[in-house]
């Protein structure tokens, strides 16, 4: 008997995942000169803003020395501010510039435009949607 390893999910799954993390950091250099990983972590930003470092690792389940080098990135090109944490000079909070809020626009125009247009027909974006969620669901499940 002979197992194709190719043919399991564990493989096609890993294989989808790279494949569109690929895809979205080649669509967001190509069009809004941004990585897919600093646009994350733009994003991260903008959602919980103020937010600590140490939170935006655990969002976006990184590092916290990934983290700290995004935003040593991000600060220096104008789209984050750190602003001390209640006059604690140890702890700082991120929040976005309009730069920062900028980038993050041009960076979903570029996605929507790019990438996630090929799913506008018959309501596959929606299904997709409805796929996607189905199965983070069932992953929580196996975590807890």
């Amino acid at each position: 008997m002979s197992f194709d390893f190719s043919q399991t999910y564990l493989y096609k799954m890993h294989r989808l995942t790279n494949s569109l993390d690929q895809t979205f950091d080649t669509a967001l250099r190509q069009h809004a000169n941004i990585g897919l990983s600093q646009f994350s972590l733009l994003l991260s930003v903008q959602q919980q803003e103020p937010v600590s470092q140490s939170n935006v690792a655990r969002y976006l389940d990184v590092s916290p020395a990934a983290v700290s080098r995004q935003v040593d990135q991000a600060v220096k090109n104008g789209w984050v501010n750190q602003v001390e944490c209640d006059g604690d000079r140890r702890t700082q909070e991120l929040r976005i510039t309009n730069a920062g809020k900028d980038k993050i626009q041009h960076g979903i125009a570029s996605l929507e435009s790019g990438v996630f247009d090929v799913f506008k027909d018959d309501n596959r974006q929606t299904n997709l949607m409805d796929h996607i969620d189905t199965l983070q669901l069932n992953i929580n499940k196996l975590q807890n």
